[in-house]
């Protein structure tokens, strides 16, 4: 039995109400305690930019037997 219109937008309120209820505090605390992207000063350091990666070397085609 397939479900209503209102049943949908039922649906979708409820999961909005989810979401900001439970999804967004925990963010809230999770930076509260941490700061997942490192953005504190530290007036030691010289530079933010990391290292560059060092360069790749081109590996040779590998050859199948045909």
């Amino acid at each position: 039995m397939p479900g209503s219109r209102w049943t949908e937008r039922l649906r979708h309120l409820a999961l909005a109400a989810l979401y900001f209820a439970v999804v967004t505090p925990a963010g809230w605390c999770v930076r509260t305690v941490r700061d997942p992207l490192r953005r504190s000063w530290d007036g030691a350091r010289t530079s933010y930019l990391d290292d560059p990666a060092p360069p790749r070397v081109p590996r040779a085609p590998s050859r199948r037997a045909r």
